[in-house]
């Protein structure tokens, strides 16, 4: 009797533990398969940023941060509301600099969903500024080496600034309609930001383009359109892949389009030196006259 009330306490035992261990997978997979609110594990890994321009507003950034949401608040025709498109730091900005240069990363990736208009507009009026200076240095060359009067010439600044600030932000605008157009999904405010810091590379092939020698300025035009064209397509192709083909296509041609007139227009109004202008003949002397001999 004591042997069989032993064996069924055992089995009892036995029951115990494997409605224990049947309730610990339980709750296991659970946790697995369906975590509950407020976990810190899931809530401190990063989510991974879709591809592209694809944000759910036109002009806001993708993750905002405290002050941008603050400022999202506000009236569009207070100042405090364009405070978010401005919010970055010096090293947000030098990282972003180099990324646009030294193209390693997606430079979407680089701003992590928090673009910005301040490089851009920083960036753009810079390179007005150096183009302005390199030019009139330019110019001051070429009338050094034609043996001519330099003369100082404010119309450089002037189209200078109608020239960097249409391509990078009235260009980035039309392309930014455009995708928009065909379903794209595109974001204008990384569009500004990638036309903004596409203009990077612009600011040292200006300063160096003060060289007098024609196939050095080529290959530094050529150093210069290369980089800022790859980092400008390489950004911009997962947006493109939402188009047709054909579109895309087109689309692509339509901006290196203007990235080549951007170039050209840099080379020949700012970087040229001009041949000396020929010689030009000496006056005629007349020859001298005898007078006339008196009559009577």
């Amino acid at each position: 009797m004591s042997n069989a009330y032993r064996a069924i306490e055992i089995d009892d035992d036995e029951l115990n533990n494997a409605t224990e261990l049947q309730f610990q997978n339980f709750s296991s997979s659970n946790t697995t398969t369906n975590p509950p609110a407020g976990n810190m594990s899931s809530a401190g890994t990063p989510q991974p940023r879709p591809t592209g321009f694809g944000s759910a507003s036109i002009f806001e950034p993708a993750r905002p941060t405290a002050q941008q949401e603050q400022a999202a608040k506000s009236p569009i025709w207070s100042i405090a509301y364009y405070s978010k498109f401005f919010d970055v730091d010096t090293n947000q900005v030098l990282e972003r600099l180099f990324a646009s240069v030294i193209p390693k990363d997606n430079f979407l990736d680089v701003m992590g969903g928090s673009p910005d208009l301040y490089g851009p507009f920083w960036i753009a009026t810079t390179v007005i500024f150096v183009l302005f200076v390199t030019s009139s240095i330019v110019d001051s060359i070429n009338a050094y080496i034609n043996g001519t009067t330099y003369q100082y010439n404010i119309f450089q600044m002037t189209f200078a600034f109608g020239t960097i600030y249409t391509y990078a932000f009235l260009i980035p605008l039309l392309v930014w309609g455009a995708t928009k157009y065909f379903g794209c999904q595109p974001d204008l405010l990384e569009m500004l930001a990638l036309y903004g810091y596409a203009l990077t590379i612009w600011i040292p092939v200006s300063v160096l383009s003060v060289i007098p020698i024609e196939l050095a300025r080529w290959i530094l035009l050529g150093i210069g359109a290369g980089v800022s064209g790859v980092f400008l397509i390489r950004n911009m192709y997962p947006v493109l892949q939402r188009a047709e083909a054909q579109i895309a296509k087109i689309i692509l041609i339509l901006v290196i389009i203007f990235h080549g007139v951007l170039a050209l227009i840099l080379k020949y109004k700012f970087f040229a030196y001009n041949a000396a202008p020929p010689a030009a003949a000496p006056p005629s002397t007349p020859a001298p006259t005898t007078p006339d001999a008196p009559k009577f």
